[in-house]
């Protein structure tokens, strides 16, 4: 047992799974200063393991249906009599929040149209608000846009703005949003953080990026027409006025495309009724692929010496195809993934396990590292530091 116990807890395995790590993170450090590898690189960005982790939640049909959030559907309506009509009848049913999702750029010849709409906004409760506008001309220097596109009757006081700015992933997949980015010389916070303020009473996350939890969730939509059918799911609720089927206005997200309106259905719900996702730091990853490197090593090295000491004609056949070794990785990591998946779903915490997982799989390039430093050493005639390590007999 004291034996197995030395075996199991031999400094070698840390040093395999450093020279892992090392390795890997040269080849990380070489891809991204070679620029016909930059493809790669935007890869490697714009992966995130919530991809997977919402696929797996997302797999079923969502039962739930959000309580809080209701969307009005408005694709069909383009006059803007029409749409002030519209907001007026939602104002009437008094939402708790309304978000009007649309941006309407300038005044038209039709005078009555606009005055309407002017109207229709102001009629509610203007507190309780929410109009969307677009920031516009980055200026790459200054770190900050430097135009705004509003709509032609937003200027009054009364109102709260946000933007509407989708934060572009390499991927062009949708799985952040903005909480507050630069205009000029100031920050201003987005559509979805404008709401959720006036739900909580507070900015509810200082940091400038929002992690979106995509939950297995279905919004209720209502088409402009039938407003008067659903009062029930507008009164008292959050309430999104924009368009659902609108083809410009569709986005590429974890769980499939969505309208522009759902993603910011999902990004104030994430805000108002989940806790903020906390990222692990680099140390703490850099700590899991240590754990999971050392385990695989251990489990490896004990299967490699029971297997070779084996007469059985079934063990010998496992060790001359390499079976057990690609076993015993998928099954670490199996583990190693479930245990993140959780540590999300149930806590919020999301570990990046690129690091973790690539240990795992090249833990044996590791080792045969390690072997040929070992056998430099004993060309150097250091004798003592070789007789200790338990890949002795493997140095040619």
């Amino acid at each position: 047992m004291k034996n197995w116990l030395k075996i199991i807890f031999h400094l070698d395995h840390i040093i395999v799974t450093i020279l892992t790590i090392s390795t890997i993170e040269l080849m990380v450090a070489i891809v991204i200063n070679l620029d016909f590898l930059s493809p790669v690189v935007r890869s490697l960005k714009s992966f995130s393991m919530t991809d997977i982790y919402y696929k797996i939640l997302n797999s079923g049909e969502p039962t739930d249906v959000c309580s809080s959030i209701t969307l009005v559907d408005m694709t069909e309506l383009t006059h803007r009599k029409d749409i002030a009509q519209v907001i007026r009848e939602i104002n009437e049913m008094k939402p708790s929040v309304f978000g009007i999702d649309i941006i309407f750029e300038g005044e038209k010849a039709d005078a009555e149209g606009d005055s309407l709409l002017t109207e229709a906004s102001l009629q509610g409760n203007p507190s309780n608000t929410v109009l969307a506008y677009k920031l516009t001309n980055y200026d790459e220097n200054k770190q900050a846009y430097q135009k705004e596109l509003h709509s032609f009757f937003s200027m009054n006081e009364n109102l709260t703005e946000g933007f509407v700015n989708l934060v572009d992933n390499p991927d062009k997949s949708v799985k952040r949003y903005a909480n507050f980015l630069r205009y000029q010389d100031t920050l201003v916070y987005s559509f979805p953080s404008q709401i959720s303020k006036i739900v909580t009473k507070k900015y509810v996350c200082d940091e400038d990026i929002y992690t979106i939890n995509y939950k297995p969730i279905v919004f209720p939509v209502i088409k402009y027409d039938e407003l008067q059918n659903y009062k029930e799911y507008i009164t008292d609720h959050i309430v999104l006025l924009g368009t659902t089927q609108e083809e410009k206005d569709k986005f590429y997200t974890p769980i499939g495309q969505k309208s522009g309106m759902e993603i910011l259905a999902y990004t104030i719900l994430s805000m108002t009724e989940c806790p903020p996702v906390e990222h692990a730091s680099l140390w703490v990853i850099i700590l899991w692929a240590l754990i999971a490197g050392y385990i695989t090593n251990v489990i490896d090295y004990l299967l490699t010496r029971r297997i070779r000491g084996s007469k059985s004609s079934v063990m010998v056949f496992i060790s001359q195809a390499g079976l057990y070794d690609k076993v015993i990785y998928f099954l670490v990591m199996v583990v190693i993934t479930w245990i993140s998946f959780e540590l999300y779903v149930n806590n919020s915490y999301y570990v990046d396990t690129v690091l973790p997982l690539a240990t795992i799989v090249l833990i044996k390039e590791g080792r045969l590292l390690y072997v040929a430093l070992l056998s430099v050493l004993k060309k150097k005639k250091k004798e003592n530091l070789v007789k200790k390590s338990i890949y002795v007999n493997e140095i040619m």
